[in-house]
């Protein structure tokens, strides 16, 4: 009988495609291209023309909970690689399917809600628009979902 020690063992694909991800996921959460606001020329009473300005921000800024909890999440499928590789600990493989998809429902539901929580809505002059990188993170949760999927698979056939 072989044992079945994990330390020091390589890691596999669908690992390393969870780890890439997961980081790939938590460091673009910080770009800020995920939004913009502009503002429009106000006129002022007595003082003339405020200039419009137009600014970008990240995934933490304009998305409220879900966008910070798929990336939260993000993270976390990232970590229990690691500690699944580094210690004995035994972690369901498919645990990493769930996770991914719930990442990508989290995703999908900021991309259809846009970012509402800015803290600008109905303010006069003030508009909030989505960025290109929204429609992006969603990339990694798929592919969270679908190397879990291949994971939990491969477990299935080595215990035949």
């Amino acid at each position: 009988m072989r044992s079945d020690k994990r330390t020091g063992a390589r890691a596999t694909r669908p690992e390393s495609v969870i780890v890439a991800s997961g980081l790939i996921l938590v460091v673009l959460s910080f770009v800020p291209l995920w939004g913009t606001i502009t503002t429009s020329p106000l006129e002022l009473d007595e003082s003339g023309l405020v200039p419009s300005a137009s600014g970008r921000f990240n995934a933490h800024f304009g998305y409220g909970w879900t966008l910070e909890l798929a990336v939260i999440l993000g993270a976390a499928a990232c970590g229990l690689v690691f500690a699944r590789r580094l210690s004995a600990i035994r972690i369901p493989r498919w645990l990493y399917f769930w996770l991914g998809l719930a990442m990508a429902s989290l995703s999908v539901a900021s991309i259809i809600r846009g970012p509402v929580d800015s803290g600008f809505e109905g303010v006069a002059g003030v508009e909030v628009s989505s960025g290109p990188l929204l429609i992006v993170a969603l990339v990694p949760c798929v592919l969270i979902m679908l190397a879990g999927l291949g994971f939990a698979r491969g477990q299935r056939r080595k215990r035949r």
